[in-house]
């Protein structure tokens, strides 16, 4: 009986630290999984410098760039305080009309894999969501750090396919594009010195991106 009695503890015993090692294990992995899934989402919000750039993530993110820019662009050259913001938007609306139909005109030749998107994604049509909402020297502002962002992003992408791309004419095509990406990226740098971007702080004499206002240095 004294042996039955061991026996039976021990069953129990076992029985009790199977499921919990199971459950440490389980969890772990489910840990594991989103901490990829995590580094996985942090890697597409953009392209690094040098990165190299799926013809799958290029197609998308260069149709998405140019579905915003367009439809930012007809905004701006609509509700622009400035002179200079309603003529950046023109501008927008030309180039990139013109280099979503080289691209399209590229992937009927070789159709890829994945379609290019036909609208746009949530964070993109909240950009434009801001820029609806926003009125006056307000929209110059916020319209201005948008595009700032959207071609330092715009840039990255096309340099990362130019020099790693894997289908000869897209690599082309954006061998073809990035002067005019440069172009908009060196005219936003002189255009960002005309107004006072979001963030920044009444009185302070800086701009949102750490730059003195034209207001101080003219004084």
């Amino acid at each position: 009986m004294r042996e039955m009695a061991i026996l039976t503890a021990a069953l129990l015993v076992a029985a009790c630290d199977t499921p919990a090692k199971d459950q440490t294990v389980q969890g772990d992995s489910s840990d594991a999984m989103m901490n990829e899934t995590a580094m996985d989402g942090s890697a597409n919000d953009g392209m690094a410098a040098g990165e190299t750039v799926t013809t799958a993530n290029y197609v998308i993110k260069a149709a998405m760039s140019d579905m915003y820019e367009i439809e930012a662009g007809n905004m701006a050259a609509d509700k622009g305080q400035s002179p200079q913001t309603r003529q950046f938007g023109k501008m927008m609306v030309n180039d990139h009309t013109k280099s979503s139909q080289d691209m399209k005109a590229v992937l009927e030749q070789a159709p890829p894999a994945s379609p290019p998107p036909a609208r746009l994604d949530a964070q993109h049509q909240a950009m434009l969501d801001r820029l609806e909402s926003a009125e006056g020297e307000a929209f110059d502002r916020e319209y201005t750090i948008q595009q700032m962002n959207a071609h330092r992003t715009a840039l990255a992408l096309h340099e990362g396919y130019a020099n790693t791309g894997e289908a000869p004419a897209l690599k082309a095509f954006a061998q073809k594009v990035l002067p005019v990406i440069r172009k908009h990226h060196d005219r936003l740098n002189e255009l960002s010195g005309t107004v006072n971007p979001i963030g920044a702080q009444p009185g302070n004499g800086m701009t949102g991106t750490g730059l003195p206002s034209t207001s101080e240095t003219n004084r």
